[in-house]
């Protein structure tokens, strides 16, 4: 695993033009995301210590404030991203 930092623009590209997924903590909780293609059709995982949740939107997944109340724009520029 590497850390990466990067922009919102850039994990938005990785995810889906590279398939990578990555994780993270944020305030003690392991969190992550990943892409998930059936048939060609993009879903993106996305975990918070338990809570899981599946987006079909990638914009969804980058502004929903799921990670303790912050969204994974919000928290680019304060977390290290590990890929996996």
């Amino acid at each position: 695993m590497g850390v990466l930092s990067m922009n919102i623009e850039q994990l938005k590209f990785k995810i889906i033009n590279e398939g990578c997924g990555y994780t993270f903590t944020y305030k003690g909780e392991p969190c992550g995301m990943e892409p998930i293609v059936e048939n060609g059709v993009f879903t993106f995982g996305a975990w918070s210590g338990d809570k899981n949740k599946d987006y079909t939107d990638i914009d969804e997944l980058m502004t929903d404030k799921f990670y303790s109340g912050k969204s994974l724009m919000e928290l680019i520029d304060t977390v290290e991203l590990d890929f996996i």
